[in-house]
Protein backbone atom coordinates (compact mmCIF):
# COMPACT_ATOMS: atom_id res chain seq x y z
CA UNK A 1 0.00 0.00 0.00
CA UNK A 2 1.47 3.33 -0.99
CA UNK A 3 1.22 6.51 1.02
CA UNK A 4 -1.13 7.93 -1.65
CA UNK A 5 -3.68 5.09 -1.41
CA UNK A 6 -6.70 6.27 0.55
CA UNK A 7 -7.48 4.07 3.50
CA UNK A 8 -11.08 2.82 3.17
CA UNK A 9 -12.58 2.83 6.69
CA UNK A 10 -13.33 6.13 8.40
CA UNK A 11 -14.33 7.03 11.92
CA UNK A 12 -14.74 10.56 13.26
CA UNK A 13 -14.76 11.98 16.78
CA UNK A 14 -15.59 15.40 18.17
CA UNK A 15 -13.56 16.52 21.16
CA UNK A 16 -14.95 18.93 23.74
CA UNK A 17 -11.86 19.69 25.84
CA UNK A 18 -13.64 21.50 28.64
CA UNK A 19 -12.52 24.83 30.00
CA UNK A 20 -10.32 25.90 27.06
CA UNK A 21 -13.34 25.51 24.72
CA UNK A 22 -11.05 24.75 21.76
CA UNK A 23 -13.11 22.02 20.12
CA UNK A 24 -11.67 19.62 17.56
CA UNK A 25 -13.00 17.14 15.04
CA UNK A 26 -10.65 14.31 14.13
CA UNK A 27 -10.94 11.53 11.60
CA UNK A 28 -9.07 8.23 11.52
CA UNK A 29 -8.85 6.17 8.35
CA UNK A 30 -7.67 2.59 8.34
CA UNK A 31 -7.45 -0.63 6.39
CA UNK A 32 -7.16 -2.54 9.66
CA UNK A 33 -3.36 -2.41 9.74
CA UNK A 34 -2.38 1.15 8.82
CA UNK A 35 -3.99 4.31 10.21
CA UNK A 36 -3.85 7.94 9.21
CA UNK A 37 -5.38 10.87 11.04
CA UNK A 38 -6.88 14.05 9.68
CA UNK A 39 -7.66 17.08 11.79
CA UNK A 40 -10.92 18.09 10.11
CA UNK A 41 -11.41 21.11 12.37
CA UNK A 42 -9.82 22.55 15.46
CA UNK A 43 -10.15 25.83 17.27
CA UNK A 44 -6.76 25.07 18.86
CA UNK A 45 -3.66 26.21 16.95
CA UNK A 46 -1.57 23.51 18.63
CA UNK A 47 -3.92 20.75 17.50
CA UNK A 48 -3.92 22.24 13.98
CA UNK A 49 -0.09 22.02 14.08
CA UNK A 50 -0.40 18.24 14.40
CA UNK A 51 -1.20 18.14 10.69
CA UNK A 52 2.44 19.09 10.01
CA UNK A 53 3.80 16.00 11.77
CA UNK A 54 1.11 13.31 11.59
CA UNK A 55 1.97 10.44 9.28
CA UNK A 56 0.51 7.10 8.34
CA UNK A 57 1.35 4.59 11.06
CA UNK A 58 0.63 1.01 12.06
CA UNK A 59 -2.35 0.37 14.32
CA UNK A 60 -0.09 -1.38 16.85
CA UNK A 61 2.07 1.76 17.17
CA UNK A 62 -1.09 3.69 18.03
CA UNK A 63 -2.09 1.16 20.68
CA UNK A 64 1.42 0.62 22.05
CA UNK A 65 2.01 0.57 25.78
CA UNK A 66 3.49 1.92 27.95
CA UNK A 67 2.28 5.44 27.18
CA UNK A 68 5.79 6.80 26.64
CA UNK A 69 6.29 4.29 23.78
CA UNK A 70 2.99 5.16 22.11
CA UNK A 71 3.50 6.97 18.78
CA UNK A 72 0.42 9.19 19.16
CA UNK A 73 1.44 10.33 22.65
CA UNK A 74 5.02 10.91 21.47
CA UNK A 75 3.92 13.09 18.53
CA UNK A 76 1.34 14.97 20.60
CA UNK A 77 3.86 15.41 23.42
CA UNK A 78 6.14 17.26 21.02
CA UNK A 79 3.38 19.54 19.69
CA UNK A 80 0.73 20.08 22.35
CA UNK A 81 1.44 22.29 25.37
CA UNK A 82 -1.07 21.00 27.92
CA UNK A 83 -0.52 17.56 29.46
CA UNK A 84 -4.20 16.93 30.18
CA UNK A 85 -5.36 17.71 26.62
CA UNK A 86 -7.88 14.99 25.66
CA UNK A 87 -6.98 15.07 21.95
CA UNK A 88 -4.31 12.30 22.01
CA UNK A 89 -6.66 9.90 23.82
CA UNK A 90 -9.46 10.80 21.39
CA UNK A 91 -7.19 10.06 18.43
CA UNK A 92 -6.34 6.64 19.83
CA UNK A 93 -9.99 5.82 20.60
CA UNK A 94 -10.96 6.92 17.09
CA UNK A 95 -8.31 4.71 15.47
CA UNK A 96 -9.24 1.72 17.64
CA UNK A 97 -12.92 2.09 16.72
CA UNK A 98 -12.12 2.51 13.02
CA UNK A 99 -10.11 -0.73 13.13
CA UNK A 100 -12.91 -2.55 15.02
CA UNK A 101 -10.69 -2.89 18.10
CA UNK A 102 -12.98 -0.79 20.33
CA UNK A 103 -16.64 0.05 20.56
CA UNK A 104 -17.85 3.50 19.51
CA UNK A 105 -18.86 4.61 22.99
CA UNK A 106 -18.46 8.09 24.49
CA UNK A 107 -15.73 8.78 27.02
CA UNK A 108 -16.49 11.12 29.91
CA UNK A 109 -14.39 12.76 32.57
CA UNK A 110 -16.69 14.35 35.09
CA UNK A 111 -15.86 16.19 38.29
CA UNK A 112 -17.93 15.16 41.28
CA UNK A 113 -18.47 16.96 44.55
Amino acid sequence: MTEETELPIRTMVKVDPGVCRLHSTIQARTDGMMVEFEILHSDCPQVRNLTKVLKRMEIWDIMRMPFNDNTVYQICGDVLKHSSCPVPMAMIKCAEAAADLALKKPVLVEFVE
